[in-house]
């Protein structure tokens, strides 16, 4: 065969291109493939890990909670005891706070320090609101999901390659936009459950510890918490 030289470039120019244009063809698809593989992954993992955490809902939890402001700082111990029809919630702390009970049962929410009953609701939100002089209450309905590890009412839900909650965003009824991270897990009978939440919305930023889960039939109501196992205060 012969030809000028410039035709001898034009050809191998195209034959490159050809080379190139196939190579990124052979490149791309599977990419893409493999985009939607890993995404279909995360959602079967995700609805799995969710379905179990579902059927754990009679469960007791120790820990710490923690509430603060620029201007306050509000630690407790936790005692966290959850049913399908109750919540129950026990926080021990200094300053004052003393040894508190909440409990929700049945859409009716009490708070009481002893035998003194401090608030009474509807909302456990706005009772533990109330109980604490918070100016603004801290979502605790949402918080009974986030405790799990699932989403509740949030929104803009982001997770992990094992399916777990990563962070999440949820707005209450007073227009509040909070932002939780779950930072660590820990291993529950099998199962990846919550060990350190925090969030934050509005004037507040909250830590909740998490450790030593335990199934249980019913709640167990208590005027004073267990002594014998003082639980770390989570700080700021």
């Amino acid at each position: 065969m012969t030809g000028k030289p410039w035709q001898y470039g034009s050809l191998a120019a195209v034959m490159s291109l050809s080379l190139l244009l196939g190579a990124c063809q052979s490149v791309t698809q599977p990419a893409g493939q493999n985009t939607d593989q890993n995404a279909s992954t995360r959602q079967a993992l995700a609805q799995r890990h969710e379905a179990m955490l579902a059927e754990r809902d009679e469960f007791r939890v120790d820990g710490g909670l923690g509430i603060w402001t620029d201007e306050e700082n509000l630690s407790a111990r936790l005692l966290w005891e959850q049913t399908p029809q109750v919540l129950h919630l026990t926080l021990e702390g200094p300053l004052g706070l003393g040894t508190m009970q909440l409990a929700d049962t049945e859409g009716m929410a009490t708070l009481h320090r002893g035998n003194r009953l401090l608030s009474r609701g509807r909302s456990a939100d706005t009772v533990l609101q109330q109980g604490l002089g918070l100016t603004a209450p801290v979502p605790l309905n949402e918080l009974a999901f986030w405790v799990r590890g699932l989403p509740g009412n949030a929104s803009r839900i982001m997770r992990d390659d094992e399916g777990k909650l990563s962070s999440l965003q949820f707005t209450d009824e007073q227009g509040t936009r909070w932002q939780a991270r779950f930072r660590r897990y820990d291993n529950w009978d099998g199962v990846a459950v919550p060990a350190l939440i925090t969030a934050s919305g509005g004037p507040y930023s909250v830590r909740l510890l998490l450790k030593n889960w335990s199934y249980v039939t019913k709640t167990v109501v208590s005027e004073t918490p267990e002594s014998n196992n003082r639980l770390s205060i989570p700080g700021r």
